[in-house]
């Protein structure tokens, strides 16, 4: 009897799984949605979660209070983006709420990390990095409550948790291997472009890492604005 239990469990678990899978393919906007949104979380964790600490303990001189002044300001951000997005009026385009916000962020969060000095610039960094992501948050949850069926909604979630956060943990640990196996060890070769790279993230001991800060706030705004201009994700407004 507990074979037969467990049998019937799984099945079920896949048969779920394979109903959220084909109700995507049949929506594609919302599948195409979910794809970017996946690129767009695996850049923003190449840099934030394991290479802004020591990029910045290294620039202040092991600074402790320094690094906590940024991460009490990205903290600050998020929370004024939660407060902002929830007093923000209605809005009838949703798609470039989401996506203006991410290119925002990464525009203005990623290159300003990159180009940054002394705290303050990096606060600043900082908050203009997180306080968009609650917008994007909010957007993106409210075009898949309002296109996926509520009959259909925990199995196209969790389709949808899977495609869009599993490039999270390889962001996280494809970060630290680029940062000392490629971007610390270019920027200490004598290629030509490191003399143009180092007038803008500066030279020196982690300007790799800045360097990573800067390739990925063009990429993900480029991400961003391509995904905004998509067709079928642009019907998710309708």
């Amino acid at each position: 009897m507990e074979e037969e239990k467990v049998t019937t469990t799984n099945t079920s678990v896949f048969s779920g799984t394979a109903q959220g899978w084909q109700f995507l393919w049949k929506n594609r906007g919302l599948l195409v949605m979910m794809l970017t949104m996946a690129a767009i979380n695996f850049f923003s964790r190449l840099t934030y979660e394991n290479i802004l600490s020591p990029m910045i303990l290294a620039r202040s001189g092991e600074n402790n209070m320094v690094l906590g002044l940024v991460n009490a300001a990205m903290g600050a951000g998020g929370i004024l983006g939660g407060i902002l997005v929830t007093l923000k009026k209605k809005t009838t385009n949703k798609v470039r709420m989401m996506y203006g916000s991410a290119a925002l962020s990464f525009l203005f969060g990623d290159l300003l990390m990159a180009v940054g000095r002394n705290g303050i610039f990096w606060s600043i960094a900082g908050i203009a990095a997180s306080l968009p992501i609650p917008f994007i948050m909010a957007a993106n949850n409210v075009i898949m409550y309002s296109k996926v069926p509520q009959e259909m909604q925990g199995r196209v979630f969790a389709v949808r948790n899977a495609i869009q956060y599993s490039t999270i943990p390889v962001g996280i640990l494809l970060g630290g291997v680029l940062a000392d196996y490629v971007f610390e060890p270019f920027m200490m070769s004598q290629a030509p472009m490191v003399s143009i790279l180092e007038k803008v993230v500066g030279a020196g001991n982690v300007s790799g890492m800045a360097c990573m800060f800067l390739f990925t706030g063009l990429l993900g705004f480029l991400i961003s604005c391509a995904s905004y201009k998509n067709k079928e994700i642009q019907a998710l407004n309708e």
